[in-house]
């Protein structure tokens, strides 16, 4: 056990290190993944929905959903164009949930300020200043993701790539004290 954990940890160090080289590859990778997810859940939809039809259960809707699934999931696996697609979207989505994320905290800070300013400034007057500061500088960088998407994408794939060393590490390490 002690050295598959070692090895384990090793190729985990490996890959890591390899995404952190590679980010916008490995983000890419996150539309495989959905589309293999997509399949894996039609394919099990329908052998659910086969069991449930031999105890007279079974509706339609879940075959037709099994089987959208599937098709979907073929799709996306098969077209480059599809993957490009849905990675782009998922990072505009990150984008904007940056830009909503920094606008709702210049929203708490602004509500800070009105509170403190209404019972009398005391010693921690000044952390609205800090939660203003943070939320503008997030909507600026979600801004600026939503211009240049792949940005997004390098920084999700390096920051994937770097967790994956950070538990590679930590297999190595446990495999050593074994």
């Amino acid at each position: 056990m002690k050295a598959i954990t070692i090895v384990m940890g090793a190729m985990m160090l490996v890959g890591g290190v390899y995404c952190m080289f590679a980010p916008i590859e490995t983000y890419s990778a996150l539309s495989w993944l959905i589309g293999a997810a997509m399949i894996v859940e039609g394919v099990g939809s329908a052998l659910s929905w086969s069991e449930r039809r031999r105890f007279g259960l079974a509706d339609g809707w879940t075959l037709i959903g099994a089987i959208v699934s599937i098709a979907l999931g073929v799709f996306l696996l098969g077209s480059y164009a599809a993957q490009y697609a849905v990675d782009l979207f998922i990072a505009y989505i990150i984008a904007i949930w940056l830009v909503i994320g920094g606008i709702t905290r210049i929203a708490a800070a602004i509500g800070i300020r009105n509170y403190q300013n209404q019972m009398g400034a005391g010693p921690t007057a000044v952390n609205w200043v800090a939660l203003l500061g943070l939320g503008v500088l997030i909507v600026i960088l979600g801004v600026l993701c939503i211009f240049n998407p792949t940005s997004v994408m390098a920084s999700v794939g390096f920051l994937l790539g770097l967790a994956i060393v950070f538990v590679g590490a930590g297999l190595v390490v446990r495999g050593v004290r074994m």
